[in-house]
This record gives C-alpha cells, sequence and structure tokens, in this order.
C-alpha cells in the first residue's frame, strides 16, 4: 500500500537519545528523517509575543517552550507546502514506536474516517467518547484537551489549517494544538497508543525565565477569554457527535482491525 507516509523527528542535534531513535525506526521500514530542533521560529513564521502569552496564559513562555513550539510550527509549515495531499507521522525523540504495529495502516483509518490529523499519544486522559472498535483497539475523541506533542498523525490539508489558525506563539505548543475548535484538530486518538514516552530529562523547563506577571486587568481579560473559550470547545464538542456517528458508520462498512 502506497500511504505517502513519512517520519519526522524533531530532536536537537546533539541529542543523546539520537542513537536509540536511529535503532528504533530503522525497524520500521517507513522513510524518515531529523529535524533539527530551532529555539527562535524564522522570521516568516509566527513570532513569539509576551505580551499575548502573559495576558491569555498568565505568564511568559520559557525560552524551551518557545523552541519548542517553533519547532513544531516549522515541520508543520513545510508539510503545509505540499501541493500533494501527504502525511507525516511527527514524533519528538524522546517517543519509542512499537516495530510491530503497522503504522502505513493508520493513513487508510484517517482516510476512512474522513480525518487529517490522529493523536497517537496524549500526557493525559481527560473526558472522552468511544467512537468505534478497531478490532483490539479502539479510536477515541478527546472532549478537553490531552497535552502533549510527543506524537501525532497529520496531513498537509490540516497543518495548513493550523498554520492559518495561528497569529503569534502565546502559549505552549500543546495548548495551542489543543484548541480544536479553534483549528479544527479534532483530537482522535488511536488506543491503547502504539507508542510510549521514554523515562528521560525533559529538554522543556516549565517554568518561565521572566518574572514579568498578568496584572489584575490581565486577569480579567483571561478569565472573559477562557469563559468564551468554555463555550466554544462546548459547541465544537456538540457538532462533533455527528461526526462520531459518521465515522462509526464508515468503518461498519469499510472494518479495520489494529
Amino acid at each position: 500500500m502506497n500511504s505517502d507516509l513519512n517520519v519526522t523527528v524533531i530532536s536537537f542535534t546533539d541529542s543523546p537519545r539520537r542513537e536509540r531513535v536511529n535503532a528504533n525506526l530503522s525497524a520500521l521500514g517507513l522513510p524518515w528523517r531529523y529535524f533539527d530542533a530551532i529555539r527562535i521560529p524564522p522570521a516568516h513564521l509566527p513570532q513569539y509575543d509576551e505580551a499575548q502569552s502573559v495576558r491569555f496564559w498568565g505568564r511568559t513562555l520559557s525560552r524551551s517552550e518557545i523552541g519548542c513550539a517553533a519547532s513544531h510550527i516549522a515541520v508543520l509549515d513545510k508539510l503545509a507546502a505540499s501541493h500533494e495531499e501527504t502525511w507525516t507521522l511527527v514524533i519528538e525523540d524522546d517517543v519509542a514506536l512499537d516495530p510491530a504495529f503497522d503504522y502505513k495502516a493508520l493513513v487508510a483509518l484517517c482516510r476512512t474516517a474522513g480525518l487529517g490529523f490522529l493523536r497517537l499519544y496524549a500526557r493525559h486522559m481527560p473526558r472522552l467518547r468511544n467512537v468505534t472498535w478497531l478490532g483490539q483497539r479502539e479510536l477515541i475523541r478527546f472532549k478537553k484537551a490531552p497535552m502533549g506533542t510527543q506524537a501525532y498523525l497529520i496531513s498537509s490539508s490540516k497543518a495548513r489549517a493550523f498554520i492559518g489558525s495561528l497569529g503569534t506563539i502565546s502559549r505552549p505548543i500543546d495548548w495551542e494544538m489543543d484548541r480544536f475548535w479553534h483549528n479544527d484538530l479534532y483530537n482522535y486518538a488511536l488506543f491503547p497508543f502504539p507508542c510510549i514516552e521514554l523515562t528521560t530529562a525533559s529538554s522543556i523547563k516549565k517554568q518561565a525565565e521572566s518574572d514579568k506577571r498578568s496584572t489584575a486587568f490581565d486577569k480579567m481579560v483571561w478569565f472573559a477569554w477562557k469563559s468564551k473559550e468554555a463555550g466554544r470547545r462546548l459547541a465544537a464538542n456538540l457538532r462533533l457527535l455527528r461526526q462520531d456517528r459518521a465515522i462509526r458508520t464508515s468503518f461498519e462498512h469499510h472494518p479495520l482491525e489494529f
């Protein structure tokens, strides 16, 4: 099957994890490459906005968080430029993929379901829905943010939608991608996940490297914005119930197992 699937690994050039990544991915039989992680976004991509971060995230972002966001955005921007519908499995270098899993079949899953974005890992298990069973695994949809950008499959058209939804870098990249009501990256996932996050020291510093905090006015704006976001998320979840039913029907006519 020609799946048009390739793998991109976000990793710093001097990362000691690369030796393990090489061994893991060489067993998959898929084309893959490294994307050398960057620390600041190139001029043609959305830039970090400190004022927006303080107002809509509650604090500034650390340099590591900015770099992580810039790296994922750069990968997706390159995918978005493709004139053909291609698929990329984006992983971070602290992820190990199951070498026995058929990753090419994920593209058939997405095409049958009409999806352009599929999570293969999540940091948290928030409220979710079972959409359908696929053999020993299930297709689920998260209703709230599962967090984490360790592993996800995305099409070039969904990459364009995400890049088009961005104005600035003003929150961590996983929180930005989790705003499915804004960017159309609906949080469908295959569970159990076909990969794991290894226990390694994180290169992302969670504490902001600036003392700048939100003012009372900023907090008022943030509260109003969060309330609006909650309403938009609820409305999107209600709309997606119809899509869930359509997906279930699609697999009844074209069953897949994982």
